[in-house]
Formats: C-alpha cells, sequence, structure tokens
C-alpha cells in the first residue's frame, strides 16, 4: 500500500459521521475479544466494517482473523468487511490466517474474494470497456507511475541494463521493472507445457502458429524460436516504441517466420477487420496452436478482456493459452482470489485450465530488487496456467 493509502485512512475517521466513529472503534475492539453476536449487534447498529485502525492499518477482519474463529470472519464478511483491505505492511486478512496455520479462515476470505469480484464482473456487464479504469478490479496497490496506466507506460521511457544478479532487466521511468531475467526459469516452462500436447509441435511435427503479446526481453519469444520444430509461423505484438527500437536492433523481424505488429493488443484483437489480419497470417488463416500475453501496466478487466477473443484466435483443441500470472503477486491471498477468478473467466468463454505449481526461490533474493522501485513479486511460488478450448 502506498504511504497516501495511510493518508487516506487517517481521513477516513474525519470523514465519518459523528455518531459511527464511537461505533468503529467498538468494533475494531469487539473483533479481538467480544462473542459473534456482540459483532453482529454492532454491525446492526451501523457499525463500518471497512473501517481500520491507524496504528497498524488492522480492519476488524485482520483483528478476527487472529482470533482463528470461522463464525467472526462469516459475520464480519456479511456485515461488509474488506477482504483485500491490506494494513501498513500490505498484508490482508488472509495473510493473517496463512501465518497461523489457519487454512479455513484463509478459504473463508479468499471464497468472499472470489465471489465479490465475479459479482463485480456481472453488475459490470459485457458492455464495460477493459480500458475504463473505473471500472478494473482492484486486485493490487493504487499506483498513479507508469507502473499503473498502460497507455502512461506506453509513453515512459525504457533502459535496459543488468541488475546485480547478473541477470537483463528492462526498468521504466519511474524505476519500476517491467521485465527482469529472473522470469527466464518460468518462461522456459511456460513454453515446455504450452508445446508439449500439440502434435504439430513434436518432433517430424509441421510447427505451430505462436502468437505473443508483449515482447518485453524477449525471452518467450527465443525460447519459442528454440523449439524443435521451429514455429512454422511466429507473430509478436508489441506497443512500446522502444521495445519496437530494440527488437528491431536485435534482428527479431528478420528471425524466420516472425511477424511484427505494432500496436495493443486491444487495436489488434478487439477490431473484427483487424482480427482477420492478424489471423491471414497463419496457414490457411486457422489460428495460432499456442497464444501467451504479457503486457505491462493492465489490470484484471484487460485480461479479461483478452480471455474473451481466445476462442476466435485458437486453432483447435489442441491449441494452449497462457499468460504472465503476476496479478497481486506480492500478496499471497490476492494472488490465489486472481488466479482462481482466471480459472472461472476462461471456463466461461470454453476453455479448461491446468495450473502447475513451479518453486521461485530466485525472485525473492535481495540482489534481484536492487534499484528497483517496485517489487511487483513477493511470493515463493508461481501458479502457471495452460487453458485448452473444451470442444466436446
Amino acid at each position: 500500500m502506498s504511504p497516501n493509502a495511510f493518508d487516506a485512512l487517517s481521513m477516513a475517521e474525519a470523514a465519518l459521521p459523528p455518531d459511527l466513529i464511537p461505533l468503529a472503534h467498538r468494533l475494531l475492539s469487539a473483533s479481538q475479544v467480544a462473542p459473534p453476536s456482540e459483532l453482529k449487534r454492532l454491525l446492526d447498529q451501523g457499525a463500518p466494517a471497512w473501517f481500520q485502525d491507524e496504528d497498524l492499518g488492522w480492519s476488524c477482519l485482520h483483528y478476527a482473523a487472529e482470533r482463528r474463529e470461522p463464525e467472526c470472519l462469516r459475520i464480519l464478511l456479511a456485515g461488509g468487511a474488506v477482504w483485500n483491505a491490506v494494513d501498513r505492511w500490505g498484508r490482508t486478512a488472509g495473510e493473517i490466517c496463512l501465518s497461523l496455520g489457519d487454512r479455513v479462515g484463509w478459504e473463508m476470505i479468499r471464497n468472499e474474494g472470489v465471489r465479490s469480484e465475479m459479482l463485480h464482473h456481472l453488475l459490470a456487464g459485457p458492455s464495460s470497456s477493459a480500458t475504463d479504469s473505473s471500472t478494473n478490479i482492484k486486485l493490487r496497490a493504487e499506483d498513479n507511475s507508469s507502473a499503473g496506466d498502460n497507455l502512461a507506460f506506453l509513453q515512459s521511457k525504457l533502459a535496459w541494463e543488468v541488475g546485480d544478479d547478473g541477470r537483463e532487466r528492462v526498468i521504466d521511468a519511474d524505476g519500476n521493472g517491467v521485465m527482469m531475467g529472473w522470469e527466464e526459469p518460468l518462461m522456459r516452462e511456460h513454453v515446455r507445457l504450452m508445446t508439449s500436447s500439440h502434435p504439430d509441435a513434436q518432433p517430424g511435427g509441421a510447427g505451430i502458429s505462436v502468437l505473443n503479446v508483449g515482447y518485453g526481453l524477449g525471452i518467450i519469444d527465443r525460447l519459442f524460436q528454440a523449439t524443435e520444430p521451429r514455429p512454422l509461423h511466429h507473430t509478436i505484438i508489441e506497443a512500446h516504441p522502444q521495445v519496437l527500437e530494440h527488437l528491431r536492433a536485435e534482428g527479431v523481424h528478420e528471425w524466420p517466420g516472425v511477424r511484427i505488429l505494432e500496436g495493443r493488443w486491444q487495436d489488434w484483437l478487439l477490431d473484427p477487420e483487424k482480427v482477420g489480419e492478424v489471423l491471414a497470417g497463419t496457414p490457411e488463416g486457422s489460428g495460432f496452436g499456442a497464444v501467451f500475453i504479457d503486457t505491462f501496466a493492465e489490470g484484471y478487466d484487460d485480461l479479461k478482456a483478452f480471455f474473451d477473443v481466445l476462442p476466435d484466435i485458437l486453432d483447435g483443441e489442441d491449441a494452449s493459452f497462457s499468460f504472465w500470472n503476476g496479478l497481486g503477486a506480492t500478496n499471497a491471498t490476492i494472488y490465489a482470489v486472481s488466479s482462481h477468478l482466471a480459472e472461472l473467466h476462461l471456463e466461461d468463454v470454453g476453455m479448461g485450465v491446468k495450473w502447475y505449481d513451479v518453486p521461485i526461490a530466485e525472485s525473492l533474493r535481495s540482489e534481484v530488487w536492487k534499484g528497483v522501485r517496485r517489487r511487483y513479486w513477493d511470493l515463493p511460488g508461481y501458479r502457471l496456467p495452460v487453458a485448452r478450448l473444451q470442444l466436446h
């Protein structure tokens, strides 16, 4: 959570009607020791379940999580407690449960997160714009830098450098890591799992058509190019002017079968005429055998909008889709909710997901993040998704 977020918390009490201030504090106190019936009585009187104290930034849900009493959590969640409210250290009540080994309490909070986010999308309806920031799910902390706004990012200056861990990385003008070399083992697993069962990707096969959205350091594109057989066709969609300049300087446009489409994926794949142009590059216009997306400074709504186009661009049930699963990756509860939410929304478009848990201890090394303003990863493991169309 940013410092400004706690400036807002300190103003929350001033914004409350005077008669609710004592109730807010009584609910915080009651959540620590009082029986569930007292919590319900205070909520019925109008006590604000969203209120957080100024010392720790704890909400009533944080305090109740510390008690390991599921009934308290149930009452507070039903009374409006915010499942993903974070304290001064960026922890939700779910992390309190995890630290105490309370799986039951954690699952209650996770399930409420999934329910509330699904309801958000249901109420937003199909007409909501993927680029309308007013409807974006807050699966990550607010960020006014280029890391929090894709259009701002596309206008930002980037730098390619080598970090203290000896790996290449791309940093934006605000010092945020755009893509970092520690991700390479994960990208290798993405490619291996995406190509493992497609008949055209097996030895002696014709090679598959690949679509990658977001070049970054080019790690996954180089890995796809190194497969045997090599991709028959390989499309890269990239919007950042400097990245386009960099990949051309690297000669990526001269790789066998590679085509570079300049612009945001929304410009290409949400326009019916442009979609036809994208597919025209694949054999017989049949679609792609492997699709991967890893953009920067986009939210969950953007990812969900990408899910919606998948049935139109994949070449059948042997084709696979995967994405860089980094939403909420500084918080275990938010990460679990976003992963589960993605699975449900992929099911909505007719895709089944298989998850692979990959340990990534290297991502936690201090050398990896030295000189980086925004640490976008703080978990010991990665949930790698591979989705395929379910046609039967």
